[in-house]
Order: structure tokens, then sequence, then C-alpha cells
């Protein structure tokens, strides 16, 4: 047996790499996003930081400053980063642990699944016919952004420790139920609700009255381990009145529909693939005398499908008004996950139901039926920018970054806050606190007002960065705001930091009035929105534009320069799978930009007749540059799209 899961775990393994290449090869580097991935990365990384710095603390994140209870306005992941520490402790970045914490997650849906197969019919290929499917289901890949839903393992464990207990109710097993109970809580507050209620509903079907009690007192002491960790989400629904209303629930609520191919609302496609429903039908036929397991299949498809109709059916309405947490979820068609439990037993039914030979089809079949790979993964520089490397080496109170909310700006604030942890008003969740609203609303007012610099005192920020690459260059806005604060000597100008553009720019917020700073020459050019020098590698691709479609022939363009020299220009397409090179000719207009850089600038272009082979349709292009010291700069990845 031992070797039998043994295999089973190898397999999960090697699939979760095939259905996400080429994430494996791009683990430091790779997001499914530049969004909710970002959140995600941050929140595992302060749940290790803060473990070993500020225990007692956890939940006061640096994030959203001065408000309390930060790590509460999202998932908290507790769970998967416990598993992450020892990586981290060996020196592995934060997103290269998000990104094994993603494989692991995928690989560990199709072992819990294999799992609650094997214990239901006894046949190891009807279990891996469960787990391929429950690992792989289009949901998965849906929530490719969210973590907590990749990592839906606990579900099934939960249900098989519950089957276990019920064939034997010891206390030992009880315990097992309730450890699975406290990490599934820990992992997805989501899958805490669901999870409970489907158990709740599955245990007073499946127990009599005398087995309650060691199952009873072991979800007591499980409740006790987990309140630490759910008060603080009771706290700022207390506090900053953070729970979903009536409308945005309302809106990803599932309609019967949404279970069929063609749903728009990404967050409501439940569709979980023609093979899954013929395979479902047919084990109704084939598994007919496993009457017993066929209703605990379609008591959990049941209820997945009623609960994912949220405020459109009483059973989520109703938990929704009047049981405490419910109101947090936003999105009711999650609830579809505990159905594809109940489709995962109904699966390994059917192959149980099969001649023995032909068994082996069943999981073959889905992973190809489920086949998701290549992923288009969105790609970043690794390296990290310079102006975190020195905020993490300064003693600062509070730390404000603009631009606020600009496009993904905060996302990236938070990836980046996990090289210095320093608190700051920045951040972004499904919630906000009040005082941040207000900060960025006042920051998106023309002219900034007086009072924002007030405001930002009043949340005990002291330093400012501003990166102006993200908007394209200095908005006006900014550079007026700035201006203006530093010739009443108000904020004090510290540094300039490089990056491929126009630089970071960081102040300070003086105690008192000081003499005006703005005498700085590259201060001064900054102030016009001019672009200033920096010390490495600049440069930017100008065509295509983000999202664009081509017909035929494609034209990727662009300028770069370096003190250095340009030895190369590389761009890459298909998340770095295949290379073109560039061709560089000169441009007058780029040697005026830099004094001393005379020659060591370029314009550089790759014309495509037609898509390369090999690359998909919807693919990526990525520009690394090569300067005269052999270092390479990466620019941002764009997705295209290729007919």
């Amino acid at each position: 047996m031992v070797r039998q899961h043994a295999g089973a775990a190898v397999i999960f393994v090697a699939l979760a790499v095939a259905m996400t290449w080429p994430l494996a090869r791009n683990l430091d580097r790779a997001v499914s996003d530049p969004g909710d991935p970002f959140i995600n990365t941050w929140i595992l990384d302060w749940d290790w930081y803060a473990t070993f710095h500020q225990p007692l603390s956890l939940f006061h994140a640096n994030a959203f400053h001065p408000a309390k209870y930060s790590l509460a306005y999202s998932e908290n992941l507790y769970a998967i980063a416990v598993l992450l520490f020892p990586l981290r402790a060996l020196g592995v970045d934060a997103l290269t642990a998000y990104n094994l914490a993603l494989l692991a997650g995928f690989a560990f849906c199709g072992f819990a699944a294999y799992l609650l197969g094997l214990r239901v019919t006894g046949s190891w290929l009807a279990g891996m016919a469960a787990g391929v499917f429950y690992a792989f289901v289009p949901f998965r890949f849906v929530h490719l952004p969210h973590l907590q839903h990749v990592w839906g393992g606990w579900l099934p464990l939960l249900l098989l420790a519950l089957l276990r207990y019920a064939e034997r109710p010891t206390r030992r097993r009880a315990l097992v139920f309730a450890v699975v109970f406290v990490l599934n809580g820990l992992t997805n507050i989501h899958y805490l609700l669901f999870g409970a209620f489907a158990t709740a509903i599955t245990a007073l079907l499946l127990l009599p009255r005398p087995a309650w009690r060691e199952l009873a007192f072991a979800i007591t002491g499980a409740l006790l381990v987990l309140a630490p960790f759910l008060y603080p989400y009771a706290a700022v629904v207390k506090l900053y009145g953070m729970q979903r209303g009536v409308e945005e629930v309302a809106r990803f609520s599932a309609v019967a529909g949404d279970w069929l191919p063609g749903a728009v609302e990404a967050e409501r496609k439940l569709f979980p693939g023609a093979l899954a429903c013929l395979a479902c039908i047919g084990a109704l036929i084939a598994a007919r005398k496993r009457t017993s397991h066929l209703a605990l299949a379609l008591l959990w498809i049941l209820i997945g499908f009623l609960g994912s109709l949220g405020l459109n059916f009483e059973l989520h309405t109703f938990l929704f008004g009047a049981v405490p947490g419910f109101r947090a979820i936003r999105v009711p068609a999650r609830w579809a996950v505990i159905a594809y439990v109940g489709m995962a037993i109904l699966i390994a039914l059917l192959t149980n139901a099969l001649p023995r030979r032909v068994r082996w089809a069943v999981p073959v079949l889905f992973t190809i039926h489920l086949w998701a790979g290549p992923v288009r993964w969105y790609l970043f520089d690794p390296k990290p920018p310079e102006v975190y490397t020195w905020l993490a080496k300064q003693d600062v109170r509070g730390v404000a970054e603009l631009p606020l909310e600009w496009i993904a700006s905060d996302y990236e604030y938070m990836l980046h806050s996990t090289l210095h942890r320093k608190p700051m008003i920045n951040g972004i969740s499904g919630f906000a606190p009040p005082q941040r609203v207000e900060l960025s609303r006042m920051s998106r007012e023309v002219p900034i007002p007086d009072a924002f610099l007030d405001k930002l005192r009043e949340s005990q920020v002291d330093t400012i960065i501003i990166h102006p690459d993200l908007t394209g260059g200095p908005s006006d806005p900014v550079r007026d705001w700035l201006r203006r604060e530093l010739e009443r000597g108000r904020i004090t100008f510290v540094r300039k930091f490089h990056t491929r553009l126009y630089g970071d720019w960081v102040f300070r917020i003086a105690d008192t009035h000081r003499q005006p700073t703005t005498d700085n020459r590259q201060l001064q050019s900054f102030l016009r929105g001019e672009l200033t020098c920096g010390t490495g590698t600049m440069g930017n691709l100008d065509l295509p534009t983000a999202n664009e479609r081509f017909r035929g022939t494609g034209i990727f363009t662009g300028w770069t320069m370096s003190p250095h020299g340009i030895r190369s220009v590389d761009v890459w397409f298909g998340n770095r799978a295949h290379r073109e090179r560039a061709r560089l000719f000169p441009d007058p207009r780029l040697e005026t930009w830099c004094a001393g850089w005379k020659g060591q600038s370029t314009r550089y272009m790759v014309g495509l007749h037609e898509r390369p082979k090999g690359v998909r349709r919807q693919t990526d292009v990525l520009v690394e540059v090569t300067d005269g010291r052999g270092e390479k700069t990466v620019f941002d990845d764009r997705w295209i799209t290729w007919e």
C-alpha cells in the first residue's frame, strides 16, 4: 500500500508540473497575472516573517498601515505558509516559494481525491481517475490567481476522515478528523465554511447519536485552535464594517446555466468538462448497486450545486443572513468545489465498475481531456528594484508609495514589500480601511490638495516613494504636488534609484519646515517631466502594446541604452520558449538623452512575417537586454494574441 501511495504521489507531482508548464521553468518570475498572486505571495511571506518576529501580532501586517488586522482583509493561508517554512529557511525567495506551493496544491488535490476514491472502491486506478479529475477540473485553472482555491485537497480528506470515523468511532479517528478540519480552516476560510456545512450534513445522516461524543470533543478542540485565527475576521467587521453587500454577492451567485459550457463571468465558470458529466451519468447506471456511496456522492453534488446558486437559492441566502462568516464570502459560486468532491466519487465508482483491463483508460482520458498546458504565464524581472533593497536597511515609521491604485501598482508594492516588510499605507484586497480609501481619493484629485500630506502624517508616514515608471512618466498632479511641497520645505528629497525609465524617487516628510531642496539638477529635470539618466540599462518596448492582436506580420520595436553599452537584445515568446535576436540600429535622438553615453544607445526591432512555429496563438513577448558587461535586464512582459 505504501508503494501504491508513493507511486500515486509521484504521478500527481509530475502531472502538476506538466499541466501548468512552463511554470516549473520560471519559478522565480512567473505568475498567472500581475494581481492576486502578488497578494498571496505577500501573505505567505508575512506569515513566515511574523511567526518568527512578532507571532502575537501575526494579523497586524505591514500593509494598510496604520489600520489593524490587515492580514484579515484576505485569506491568511497559514497552513500553506507553514509547509513552506523549511524552504524559506533555506533561502528560497518569496515568489519561488509561492509557485512551489501552487504546484504542490495541484498535486495535493489529486492525491487527496485519490485516497478518497481508493477508500470508496478499493481500486488504485479508480482512485487515480478521481484524483486526476479533482486536481485538474477547469475550476482550478479559472482560479490560478487564487492559491487557496488550488489548495482544495483538504475537502476530500475531510470526507475521508469522516467516513473512517463512521466506520469505527474511536478517539484517534476523531482526532484525525479534527486535524484535517483545522488545516482546512487555516488554508481557506471559504472551504472551512463550505466543508463544515457539508460534513455536518453528512455526519447527521451517517452517525448514530452515541457516535457523536468523541467527534464533538474533537471538533470543539479544533474550533479552539482556530479561534485565534478567526477572531481577527470578526474584529475587522466590527472595526471597519468589512462584509459583503447583497448586490456584490448576487453578482457572483451562479445560475444553473453556469454549470454548462459558455458561462461568461470567469468566477461563475463551473462546467466540469463533458467527460466528467458523461462519467457521472455512467456511474449512476454502472454502479447502481453501490447505493450508499452513490447517495454520498449525490449529496455532496447537491450541496455544492445549490450552494453555488448563492442568493438565487435559499441555502446560501439563509447562511448569508444567519451564520457568522458567510457575509464575508463574495463568490458563492465557489461552493462548486463541494460538488466536485461528489463527482470525483462517482468517477471512481464508474472506473471500478469497468473491467480491470480497461480501467487504466479512465485516468488517461481525463488527463487528455483536462490538459491545459502550456499555460500563458506573466513573467517579470526577478531582480529586486534597488529602492527596496535600500529601504530594507532604513529605520522608517511608515511608507507611502505613489501612485496609489494605479492599474496594478499596489499589487506590485505588496510583492516588493516581501523585500523590506516596513509599515506602508499601500495594499490591495477585497476590503480597504476608511483611512486608506480617503488617501486614495485625495491622491487622484487634480490638483492634489495640501491636506494630502497632512493625511499622510496622520497615517504615520515619514517616507514617500514615487514610481513614475508605473504611469509612463511623472504625472502632472504628483509632479506639481511634489514641487509645491518641496518649495514649502514640508518634504525633503532623499535620493533617486535606478529603474529602466524614470527612476524611483524617495522623499522624507520633514518634522519641521526646512529650506527648499529643489536645487538638485536631476530633481529639477524630474519635476519638469524629463528623462533622467540612471546608472544601468534603460529602455522600453514601444510596440506592440499590451493585449494587441496580430494578423500575420508582427513588428516588435523599442529602444535601450546603457552606460556600459549594449551587446544584444533578445525578444522572447511563449514564456521564454522561443527567442528572436533583435536587429540594432542607431537613432540620433537617443544620443542626446544622456550626456557621456554617446554610442551606447540603440533602437531594436524584430519583424516576423508569421507566428513562429511552436508559439501558441495566445502568447507573451518579453525583451531581454544584455549590456556590455554581460548583465541582463528584463523589460515588462506583455500578453498578445497572434491570429
